[in-house]
């Protein structure tokens, strides 16, 4: 009888974890970790880091586009997009001390 609290624990926090997996991407950034309502309720990105995303990523994660526009958080996808502008830029520059 000692297993079944621990049984029916582990069931609600299962099915907590699959409530917020279908409901919310967990989208990493640049300034940490964010909630985001999902779209349509599915399995699919439900974490994703968008860091350093280019044009062709967002592209090929129209569902995470959409998710941030609805939720109003396009600032998400600026700071993504000056991250990818950032790297792109340090790649094509030679550093400060190169130039010496």
């Amino acid at each position: 009888m000692r297993r079944l609290p621990t049984f029916i624990f582990g069931m609600i926090v299962g099915g907590l974890l699959i409530y917020g997996g279908l409901n919310y991407h967990v989208i990493n950034t640049s300034t940490g970790l964010h909630l985001v309502p999902k779209v349509d309720s599915t399995l699919a990105e439900t974490y994703v880091d968008i860091r350093g995303w280019g044009l062709a990523e967002w592209s090929q994660h129209k569902d995470v586009a959409a998710a941030l526009l609805s939720a109003n958080r396009q600032d998400l996808m600026q700071s993504a997009a000056e991250d990818s502008l950032r790297t792109g830029l340090d790649r094509l520059l030679p550093a400060e001390n190169d130039r010496r």
